[in-house]
C-alpha cells in the first residue's frame, strides 16, 4: 500500500514538473514573439546618459544603429576599436551603445575608448534591464540592430560583427 502511494506521488510530481516546464517554455516563446514584433519599429525608450540625464531613444530622420553591449565583453571592446577606425562611415547615422551596466562603469568604458569624442553622433547610455528585454528582447552581447531613416528594422546581428557588414545596411 505505501509503495503505491510513493509511486503515485512520484509520478504526479514528475508530471507536474513536466507541465510546469512546458508552461515556462511557452511563456518564454510568447515574450520572444512580443519583443520581436516590438523591435520591428524603433520604439521610444527612456535612457540614462553618461551625465545622468534622461534621454529618449527616438527616430530622428536618419538611420539608427543600436549596439547592445557589456563594457567587460571582449567582443564588444573589439567592435569599439573597429568603430573608432572608421568614424566617417557613421557621420550621418545615429548610434546608441546601450548597456544595463551601472553608469560609472559606462563612463569608464567611454574614458577608455572615447567613442563619443570620436563620433559626435554616438551616445553611450544605460538602458533598464526591463526595457532591454521587453522592447528589444536583448539576451546576448553584442547584439546590433540597424534601423532605416523611417525607423524600420533592417538587420539584426547577434555576436561580434565587422563594421563593414553594418555599413552596407546604412546606404
Amino acid at each position: 500500500m505505501n509503495k503505491k502511494i510513493v509511486i503515485t506521488a512520484l509520478l504526479l510530481s514528475v508530471v507536474g514538473i513536466v507541465v510546469w516546464l512546458m508552461l515556462q517554455s511557452y511563456q518564454t516563446l510568447q515574450r520572444k514573439k512580443e519583443a520581436t514584433a516590438k523591435m520591428q519599429q524603433l520604439p521610444t525608450v527612456a535612457l540614462n546618459a553618461l551625465d545622468s540625464t534622461v534621454i529618449s531613444l527616438s527616430q530622428k530622420g536618419r538611420p539608427t544603429v543600436l549596439f547592445y553591449f557589456d563594457p567587460h565583453c571582449e567582443h564588444c571592446q573589439q567592435e569599439a576599436e573597429q568603430l573608432k577606425k572608421q568614424p566617417q562611415a557613421f557621420e550621418n547615422v545615429q548610434l546608441f551603445w546601450l548597456s544595463t551596466e551601472r553608469i560609472w562603469v559606462l563612463r569608464a568604458f567611454e574614458k577608455e575608448y572615447a567613442l563619443q569624442h570620436t563620433i559626435p553622433s554616438l551616445t553611450i547610455a544605460q538602458i533598464s534591464p526591463q526595457a532591454a528585454d521587453i522592447q528589444f528582447g536583448f539576451r546576448t552581447v553584442p547584439t546590433i540592430l540597424i534601423y532605416d531613416a523611417e525607423g524600420n528594422l533592417v538587420k539584426k546581428y547577434v555576436g561580434e560583427t565587422k563594421m563593414d557588414a553594418i555599413v552596407k545596411y546604412l546606404k
